[in-house]
This record gives structure tokens, sequence and C-alpha cells, in this order.
């Protein structure tokens, strides 16, 4: 078990220091996974490998800002490019966000043509069958995350013709380099999901790993994402039967520095964002408009913000116990999400008991939700979502699907005398390919 996981931080090693990620050619020499147990130190390498989630969508989402001095001297070029969705955010020749999820998709390859090659007794059979569940759930969760970042978006009835990503459905890196239509990709990370809801366990303890609650739970999310909102609720649905737990955030002290801590009961699937400077720093403070959100009896306030002296509020609360941004999945996206299914099915009533459940966890004397018609439960769900999943880089998959949709959300930054703006569906949504992976592989660049 500790030659697996030596092995695995050599083959990390290896891939960390590029961005040519998929053109990379690592000796396998490196990792000889023989047996299960093999397969198993893989996939539990959650701290270096599995359990990171993309952040420039973060950093670019604007509910945060900070003053040009500290701008200049963020230590990466990723992270003040990022910051106005500049073009140059690989100039620096390393960029985690593309070159992590394809280290999860090689490594969940290395266990699913492992396994596949193995003669399974029937005493194992169980045991293979959740780490091939657990290996489909990282594949397509690291899929999504790279889609959302360096494709274009598309709802799910969109027929035309966008680019996607190079497909790996194996670990030889021999394979040829091809971007694939956005289709084929959404269409491969359903396959591996819809795969892996029926071999991972029904609940697993460790919520670095995935249980049928945690698939359903990303189910949801990737159809809401592309505004295929029937099928979301219906995924959401069963994921409520799982009765996801809430945390009463109006019976918790607002003086806790971390009231959460790290695997809460409001913790469906455990990932933390790549852990950039901008996010942690002083001099990064919260957007006034979105301050301006939240009331006077909304305990939120108190335990996601602090004041730090330092000119305006700064992020308080990591939802992880430690100095990382919660990037994975958690039960108040599920109520969120079901709510405002509901509210575009026209059921207003169950969308308003959805949200009131959630809200009554949040906050104090809260009066009863009810919804006159679509719009005004539209509107009410929307902000209470903008003001809850914020710093878990949802705000951007958000920010692409509403101005699909019309809603004309215009982004601004302002670095000194410099007004810098993102309009709603400009193609600088779409983070550009690393370019050393363009040169090595010749696949198309994304347009800016």
């Amino acid at each position: 078990m500790k030659y697996i996981m030596k092995s695995c931080a050599a083959l990390l090693l290896l891939f960390s220091s590029c961005d040519g990620f998929l053109d990379e050619k690592p000796s396998l020499s490196l990792v000889v996974p023989s047996k299960l147990a093999d397969f198993e130190a893989l996939l539990n390498n959650d701290n270096q490998v599995f359990n990171i989630s993309p952040a420039i969508g973060e950093i670019g989402s604007a509910d945060y800002f900070t003053t040009v001095e500290r701008w200049e001297t963020y230590s990466t070029q990723l992270e003040r490019e990022a910051y106005i969705w500049g073009d140059e955010v690989h100039a620096n020749g390393n960029m985690p966000d593309w070159a992590t999820p394809f280290q999860q998709i090689f490594y969940a390859n290395v266990v699913l043509d492992g396994i596949a090659a193995l003669n399974i007794s029937s005493e194992e059979q169980a045991q293979a069958e959740r780490l091939k569940g657990t290996a489909l759930f990282f594949r397509a969760n690291a899929y999504h995350n790279l889609m959302v970042l360096f494709c274009p978006f598309a709802r799910f009835d969109d027929t035309s013709d966008k680019l996607g990503l190079p497909i790996r459905a194996s670990s030889n890196i021999q394979d040829p380099i091809t971007r694939a239509s956005l289709q084929e990709v959404k269409d491969f990370i359903k396959k591996d999901l819809e795969e892996a809801l029926d071999l991972v366990p029904e609940t697993e303890p460790m919520k670095t790993l995935p249980s049928k609650l945690t698939v359903l739970s990303l189910l949801m999310r990737v159809h809401f994402m592309e505004a295929d909102y029937s099928k979301a609720l219906d995924y959401g649905l069963l994921a409520m039967e799982y009765s996801p737990e809430l945390i009463d955030l109006t019976a918790l002290p607002q003086s806790a520095a971390n009231p959460f801590g790290i695997f809460n009961k409001e913790v469906v699937f455990y990932s933390h964002l790549n852990p950039y400077n901008y996010f942690n720093s002083p001099l990064t403070f919260v957007d006034e408009n979105l301050l301006e959100l939240y009331g006077d009896d909304d305990s939120r306030v108190g335990h996601f913000f602090i004041d730090r002296g330092t000119g305006g509020l700064n992020v308080k609360a990591f939802h992880t116990g430690r100095n990382l941004w919660f990037g994975g999945i958690g039960t108040n996206e599920i109520y969120l999400t079901v709510s405002e299914c509901l509210a575009r099915d026209g059921r207003l009533e169950e969308a308003a008991q959805i949200l009131e459940s959630l809200l009554e966890n949040r906050i104090f004397d809260l009066e009863p939700v009810t919804f006159e018609n679509s719009t005004e439960a539209l509107d009410f769900i929307l902000k209470e979502r903008r003001k809850e999943l914020l710093f878990r880089g949802i705000r951007w998959m958000d920010l692409r699907r509403l101005n699909e949709e019309g809603a004309g959300i215009i982004l601004t930054r302002q670095l000194g005398e410099n007004t810098i703006t993102l309009s709603p569906n400009s193609p600088r949504y779409v983070f550009p390919l690393p370019p050393s992976e363009v040169e090595r592989s010749g696949i198309e660049q994304n347009p800016r």
C-alpha cells in the first residue's frame, strides 16, 4: 500500500510540472497496481489528486474584489488574468485547473482498466464494483469541472456542433488527442454517472468518496447547469429521499471562527478549491451588491463574513474547517436546486416548502415563504441561491446558465481608473486552453 501511494506521488510530480498533460508520456512502471487493494489506494489519494476542484471560475465570478495594489502583487499571472477575464491565464506555464482534472481522469482510467483486466472472484465482486463506480464518478466529476471552464455553454436541447474536450476513456497515453464535440463530452459524463449510480454503495462513511446520494447530486447538477430542469428535478427528488440534513446556523455562535467543521452533515461530497492566494487575502473583499441582499435577520452574515479592519468585509467561513474553500457538493445545493426546478415547473407551493425548510435554518424568526406567481418565485429563489452557495465555484456555472436564458448579468472590475467589463454570453466565459497543449497536440484553441 505504501508503495502504491509513493507511486501516486511520483506520477503527480511528473504531471504537475507542465500544462501539456495530455501529451505527456509517463512510465507506467512507476505504478504497478495488480490487486483491488492497490486500486483502493489510488482512489483514496484524496489530498493530492481526487478531492480538488478548479477555482478560476470562482475568481472570475465577481462576488469578491481586491485593490489594484493587491492585484499587482499576486504571485501568479493566472490569478491576475482570471480576475480580469484575460487571455494570459497560462503565461507562467502552470495551470492547475486544467492539469488537476486530467490527473484525476488518468488515475480513474488506471483503476478502470486495471479492474477490467483482473480475474475477480465472487468474494471480491462487491469491492470491485464499488471501486469501479468510484472511478467512474471521479472521471465524470473531473470532466464536468473542465467543461464549465473550457467549453462554451450549451443548453440540453442545443444541437449546434460546439467544441468540447479531449475524451480519455482509457489510461493508454498513446491514444490520439482530439477535441470531441461538446455533446459527446456531455454524453460521456452522464453515461459514467448513470453507471456509477448502480455501483457505488448506498451510504459511504468517507465523504471524500461517493455514495448514491453523491452521484444523484452530481447528476442533478449536470442536468441543472444545462437548463434541463425536468431531469434535474427527477434526480433532485431522488436525492431528497435520502433526507439530506441541514445545519441550523441560527443556533450556532456567531463568534466561531470555523463553525461548520470539515465533514459536517451538510457535506455530501468533500472537495476543496485550488488554494490560490486571492481567496485568503485580507484584501479580498465581498462585493457590496452581494452584501446588500442579506437582511438584518440573516444568520449567514455573521457566519460567512468578517471585518478584519482592512477596508471591507472578508470571507470568514470556508465550510471545510481548513484554510481552504469548499468545492464539493452540499445538501443546501440540493434544496435550492430542487426548489428552483419546482418553481420552473409551476409547482409553487412545493417550491416554497422546500425553500422554507432551508431558510428556517438560516433566518431568525422566519416568516412563512409563499409565492404568488412563478416570476416572484424564481426571483426569490435565485437571490437565495446566490446568498447561500457562494465560495464554492457554483456562481460561475450559474452565470453561464442564467445569461443564456436572458438574465443580462454584466460583471465589472475596477482597477484604479480602469473599468473592465464582462458582458453576458461573452466568449471570455470560456477560458483558453493551455497554449502548450494546443501546440503539442494541434487541438483547436478556444476563441476569445
